[in-house]
């Protein structure tokens, strides 16, 4: 018996139950605002995030749901005006079918006396104004108009204030960064504090500065300064002994906002910091300054010092959406600027192209003009650098001009420039200059052994044929580091030049498309060269098709590509290996699991007979598969952490994943979260999506364990849009379902309802039966809670007929339990 679905998350008026789904809650709000529809200037509630915030779901969601009601026809996307908006931004209104639906769902509600959960005058634009307290300051604080994030940076300088020890606190960062409104934010709660701010203009002299702060001592009661200074006097060795006797029990805040512009400043900072008796200092710089040094960070511990970067990207958005710029471009800008917040407040035109000009020509003319042609050298050298680089990088002669210069000690001995800069300094160099930095770079990793980085400059410097014989030597080797994206980017059109070369190149080439998710790509190089080249490679390529069908499921193929692999293997150990792990995950993945075993255990004896460590660790970590499937979860944890030691980070992300998959089987969820958490990070930093998105499912269900579910539902968004991205329809599947579990939790049976008939939408057609049998089986469960236990009844007995058909007693058990549950109800 097939039981029919509601479509796009809205019912029919007969069918509707006893409140209303996330869709017909939007339909409800919409409603409302039909008068809107032809007017130039429509309401805030129209947009996206006004939608979300009348029916109480996250701006993600929203999406989702609005994307399924445009495709059904019950709602049309445009571009209008919106009331106190700078810009035009994307609205949404009800077609006419949009319009007969959400009718039928208002006279439902006031029929039946039904919550819709909507709630319209919860609907404000996310506008901030935070305002600093003004004490007496020879010059304004800043006023601040959006203030987001910076939590992190906020706390430690507060700390850093309460910290005796601490006399100076010194805020880093490239033009533009932030650093005034970080301050300005920080002072704005300090009510009690008397604090003094002075801006420094290139121009500023020591006599400028006394005289500002005589007047503001002052106003607060003490006019010695202001007296000694009408003298006509202005010795310096005289105003520091002034300045110990006026400030030896006066604890006040002295904020020098960039303090290092005014080169006739320095001296005179020097002398007052040491002079500030029970005050503290606080200065912003972008550089070098010399009224202090990093010994005295480092070793001393009596200065401060906080490197500030970019917005994260929440914050970022958040900054955006003030201004009426919705996420999805918000992101696409974030990105183009890394988080600078003034290229996000001065870019006028909402696209990246603009973005990126109108940062450029602020960095121009802020500072790259005026710099000299060794300073330029060092920083179109570091701009090639993708992570940070040693000091035995930078040429002899440009050594000079690293002190006081844009790089960044982020590491003892190890520098960056901020990655805006970078972008910046990158995109002003000729062909000539990029080739002859990125050859430096390649000459550089060639020294420190580093031959995935070395790869990727040689490949930028143009050094073609090197890079093809670096490419045929170590082939695998070469995909194990963090790069994973940027090889990708470098190697996805590379033709190699040499025909002796090409075979290994293009095998490289096909894992590397493998670890991208990108399967047709990866097919298509595998079949040229298991037609073409010598045996040794020709298996190598059917290893890495086999490969590649049991990522996609289709296993009886995979097995076959791996037995052939296998048969041709010959006297080569470390090939056979590799065959026989193959073969293991397959035989895993059909439920054998003594004949996967025993597959593996051969694996790990011939990598063991040629010393092949990563294969040996790799063979190991599928046993780990096996522990679990066996119940042995504690083994299994404890495999998975020694093969963490001896892998490279892009197995690493995987080994996370399967710790955390224990741990949550253990209900040790602080653990699995840590380590799913570290899978997420790490499949993000090297390119692994699918990954990626089988460690967000899984923390998802661990945050449902652990009942922070609003958490989990964001995690089940981020999986949602990877796995879309992908076609990966179990993927989608599992995040939709798991959206169900969270519904069913919160006493949404509607929406959970929603979300699990989705599951079983992603799944038709897919022959993943086992996932479709579950999904079935819980939304039966959900039914029969709600009462309807023949549509209830219908689900378990489908989820009972796929069960069989596979051999899932386990399924049948559950499914079969249920549905005497409802069997007994039906005979009371």
């Amino acid at each position: 018996m097939t039981v029919g679905f509601i479509y796009a998350g809205v019912r029919s008026f007969d069918g509707m139950g006893g409140s209303l789904t996330v869709s017909e809650r939007i339909l409800f709000h919409l409603q409302g605002f039909i008068k809107y529809e032809e007017k130039y200037e429509v309401p805030f509630h129209l947009t996206q995030d006004g939608i979300s915030q009348s029916c109480s779901i996250s701006r993600a969601h929203a999406a989702i749901e609005l994307k399924k009601l445009k495709s059904s026809g019950l709602v049309e996307e445009r571009l209008s005006h919106v009331r106190k908006g700078k810009t035009r931004r994307k609205v949404y209104l009800l077609t006419h079918e949009g319009k007969t639906r959400a009718s039928a769902i208002v006279q439902y509600v006031n029929d039946n006396h039904i919550d819709p959960l909507v709630d319209a005058s919860k609907v404000s634009p996310e506008a901030v104004s935070i305002r600093g307290r003004r004490a007496c300051m020879s010059s304004p604080m800043p006023s601040l108009r959006y203030f987001f994030g910076r939590e992190r940076e906020l706390a430690e300088l507060e700390r850093a204030l309460q910290d005796p020890k601490r006399r100076l606190l010194v805020v880093r960062g490239i033009p533009g960064i932030g650093k005034t409104t970080l301050l300005v934010k920080l002072l704005s709660g300090m009510s009690d504090q008397r604090v003094y701010w002075y801006s420094i203009k290139p121009w500023d002299m020591p006599r400028n500065v006394a005289g500002s702060l005589g007047a503001f001592f002052s106003e607060n009661g003490d006019r010695r300064l202001e007296v000694y200074l009408a003298s006509g006097a202005f010795e310096v060795g005289e105003m520091s002994f002034l300045l110990k006797e006026m400030l030896a029990e006066n604890g006040y805040l002295f904020v020098f906002d960039d303090a290092d512009v005014s080169e006739g400043m320095q001296e005179f900072l020097l002398m007052f910091r040491y002079s500030s008796g029970a005050g503290k200092m606080v200065a912003t710089v972008e550089g070098g300054a010399r009224f202090y040094d990093r010994s005295e960070v480092i070793a001393k511990g009596e200065v401060a010092e906080l490197e500030l970067g970019g917005l994260d990207t929440r914050s970022a958005l958040k900054l955006l959406s003030a201004r009426g710029i919705k996420e999805k471009v918000g992101r696409e800008l974030v990105n183009a600027v890394n988080g600078h917040p003034l290229s996000l407040e001065m870019v006028t035109e909402p696209t990246p192209l603009e973005a990126r000009q109108q940062l450029s020509r602020f960095f121009e003319e802020r500072f790259y003009d005026a710099l000299s042609e060794e300073q330029r050298s060092l920083l179109q050298l570091a701009s090639v650098f993708q992570s940070p680089f040693t000091s035995d990088a930078i040429p002899r002669g440009l050594r000079g001009v690293r002190r006081g210069s844009m790089l960044r000690e982020v590491a003892p001995g190890r520098f960056e420039i901020h990655a805006s800069i970078r972008d910046f300094v990158y995109g002003h160099m000729t062909t000539e200059e990029l080739r002859r930095w990125h050859s430096v770079a390649a000459d550089h990793y060639l020294r420190s052994g580093d031959q995935q980085e070395r790869l990727l400059h040689l490949l930028k410097a143009n050094r073609k044929l090197e890079a093809e014989m670096l490419i045929a030597r170590l082939g695998e080797d070469l995909l194990d580091g963090y790069n994973i994206i940027s090889l990708w980017q470098e190697l996805e059109g590379f033709e190699p030049s040499r025909p002796r070369y090409r075979p290994g190149v293009m095998l490289t080439r096909a894992r590397l498309a493998g670890l991208m998710g990108c399967y047709d790509d990866a097919w298509r190089i595998l079949e040229e060269v298991s037609q073409d080249a010598a045996d040794e490679l020709r298996a190598e390529a059917l290893i890495e098709m086999g490969l590649i069908m049991s990522e996609r499921g289709t296993l009886e193929e995979a097995s076959e590509l791996l037995t052939d692999a296998l048969s041709r293997t010959g006297e080569t150990t470390k090939l056979r290996s590799k065959a026989l792990r193959g073969l293991g995950v397959v035989e895993f993945r059909m439920g054998e699991h003594a004949k996967a075993e025993e597959l593996l255990r051969r694996s790990v004896q011939d990598s063991l007979s040629v010393m092949d460590q990563k294969g040996l660790l790799k063979a190991h970590l599928e046993l780990g598969n096996v522990l679990i499937a066996r119940g042995e979860y504690e083994k299994a944890i404890e495999h998975y952490s020694k093969c963490a030691v001896g892998i490279g980070p892009a197995n690493l992300s995987n080994s996370y994943f399967k710790m955390g998959v224990a741990c949550a089987r253990l209900d040790r969820l602080a653990e699995a979260r840590s380590h799913l958490e570290n899978a997420v990070r790490l499949a993000t930093d090297t390119g692994q999506p699918r990954t990626k998105a089988k460690a967000l499912e899984s923390l998802a269900e661990v945050l449902i364990k652990s009942g922070d579910t609003s958490a989990a539902k964001e995690r089940c968004f981020e999986a949602l849009e990877v796995c879309s991205e992908l076609d990966d329809c179990l993927g989608v599947a599992a995040a939709y379902s798991n959206l169900g579990r969270i519904e069913k939790l919160f006493g949404n049976d509607a929406s959970g309802e929603e979300y699990y008939a989705e599951s079983l939408r992603a799944l038709e057609g897919s022959g993943v039966n086992r996932a479709t049998a579950e999904n079935k089986a819980e939304l039966g469960k959900l039914l029969a809670g709600q009462g309807e236990t023949d549509r209830a009844a219908a689900l378990l007995e489908e989820s009972i007929e796929i069960s069989k058909s596979i051999s899932a007693a386990d399924l049948v058990s559950m499914a079969d339990a249920e549905l005497r549950k409802i069997e007994d109800i039906d005979g009371h």
